[in-house]
């Protein structure tokens, strides 16, 4: 099964972390990185992702000054996944916040079951709540980066606008939703649209061919 990895924010913080320069673990002992993040799903299965990572003051300007492409760091990430394909990376610095974004869309994360869709949710991110009139899923997620920090914060999953029958199964950890069919034009439609066809072209041939008499009794007189 295709799975979203919501733990790409590890990654991506530890890879940070392991290539600063003159960065000792005391100064990082006890601190947080601040994350938030949004998964907005597609109706053919596409997630959609932006991810928020929020450290301290010292770690940002260590980070702003050892880093001049963030996207380069993302594009690892990307490149070293197997169970899916990602598109539209982004990553870019946001100094007022001293906040690092990250985007991409993961293709095909999402399973199409035949009669529902599933997606799979990793342990360590918690179930907090369903807010059913914006069809969207909330989370609590708390996990250690090594030995310095600690990455918290929350996350949202937005369903498509179709979806309905959506639900939360903590015994398998899945998002489980329903789209309606496609509309299939029935065959009454393709009839009527032949048949104007028809129509239109035996009009063009009629015009056609009292053209030409037309023409050719011009020229007799």
């Amino acid at each position: 099964m295709r799975i979203l990895r919501i733990y790409a924010r590890i990654f991506i913080v530890m890879s940070l972390l392991s290539l600063v320069p003159g960065l000792p673990a005391s100064i990082m002992a006890g601190e947080e990185i601040r994350f938030d993040g949004s998964y907005t799903i597609a109706p053919n299965g596409d997630v959609s992702t932006s991810v928020k990572l929020t450290p301290p003051m010292v770690l940002y300007q260590k980070l702003r000054e050892s880093f001049s492409n963030l996207y380069l760091v993302l594009r690892a990430f990307a490149s070293s996944r197997a169970d899916y394909e990602v598109a539209d990376k982004k990553a870019d610095w946001d100094d007022p916040n001293r906040t690092m974004v990250f985007s991409m869309k993961m293709l095909g994360a999402c399973r199409n079951l035949g009669n529902r869709w599933e997606l799979e949710i990793p342990k360590g991110a918690e179930f907090i709540n369903m807010d059913e009139g914006k069809r969207t899923l909330y989370f609590n997620e708390t996990t250690e980066a090594g030995e310095m920090a600690t990455i918290r914060g929350t996350s949202r999953m937005i369903l498509p606008a179709q979806a309905t029958q959506f639900s939360w199964d903590g015994s398998r950890r899945v998002v489980t939703y329903t789209l309606p069919a496609p509309k299939v034009q029935s065959g009454r439609n393709y009839t009527l649209l032949i048949s104007a066809i028809i129509l239109i072209l035996a009009g063009a041939a009629m015009a056609a061919v009292s053209f030409r008499m037309k023409t050719e009794e011009v020229r007799v007189e």
